[in-house]
Formats: structure tokens, C-alpha cells, sequence
């Protein structure tokens, strides 16, 4: 398989830590102005202000992408260092972007626990699949 077949679902979570940065920012911002808070204010600054639910769940969703999606970073360098991105670890790759982007858009809209974990413990396994292929693959040449 090709660089760029790995590297689309990594410029996709990239793009999506994007969005939800910018999402972040558009919630807090509206939270300080529908309070007419200045952004100065020390509560503000030390993290104490009280937002919204809306800022909070893009803060905490933006706090999520680098979590589990450093290790994907990771896999993926390694795996394209080594030279072993084919069809398994392309597929894998997608499907963690695919589920990264359900789980944000669970998490910033409707906030379903149920259903925000089963995306995100998906995700986690795939990328935990994939260092198990790039380690077994590595170990065993």
C-alpha cells in the first residue's frame, strides 16, 4: 500500500483535533460573552470559570485527541519507518479515524455515555491491534 494510504486517516484526525479546537473556542467564547465575563477575569485564567456544558464538552473532547490518538501517531510513524503499511494497518488506520470522528460527534452533540465509550474503546483497540501487528511483524523478521 502506499504512504498517502496511511497518512489520509492520520490528516483526518488531524483535521478533527482541528474542528474541535475550533468548536472549543466558538463555545467558550459565546459561554464569556451570554455572561458578559471578561476573558482577563482571574476565574477565567486559573481555569475556575464555570462554562457552559457546551464549552466544556468540546474542552474536555479537545483534551480527548491527545490521548489514545498520540499512540496512533506513533503507530503510524513507526509503522512507515519499518516499512509496514499494508492493507491491515491501512484498514485499521481508517477505522480509527472513522471512530474517532463518531466519537467526537457523539461526545460534542447528544453525549451519550453508552454509545461515546463503545466508539472510543473501539478506537483504542484498533490502534492497540496496530502496534500488536507492528510489533509482531518487527519481532518475528
Amino acid at each position: 500500500m502506499s504512504v498517502q494510504s496511511l497518512l489520509i486517516p492520520v490528516f483526518i484526525q488531524v483535521f478533527l483535533t482541528l474542528l474541535v479546537m475550533l468548536r472549543m473556542g466558538q463555545a467558550r467564547t459565546a459561554a464569556l460573552s451570554a455572561t458578559r465575563t471578561h476573558p482577563n477575569k482571574k476565574e477565567v485564567a486559573l481555569g475556575e470559570y464555570k462554562y457552559s456544558e457546551a464549552a466544556i464538552k468540546a474542552g474536555r473532547n479537545f483534551s480527548n485527541q491527545f490521548e489514545i490518538p498520540v499512540l496512533f501517531y506513533a503507530v503510524v510513524a513507526f509503522a512507515l519507518i519499518v516499512k509496514q503499511h499494508d492493507v491491515v494497518m491501512v484498514a485499521l488506520a481508517w477505522v480509527f479515524a472513522i471512530l474517532r470522528i463518531v466519537h467526537a460527534a457523539i461526545h460534542l452533540g447528544p453525549n451519550i455515555v453508552r454509545l461515546r465509550f463503545t466508539a472510543y474503546f473501539l478506537s483504542a483497540l484498533c490502534v492497540f491491534a496496530m502496534w500488536g501487528v507492528l510489533a509482531w511483524r518487527v519481532l518475528t523478521a
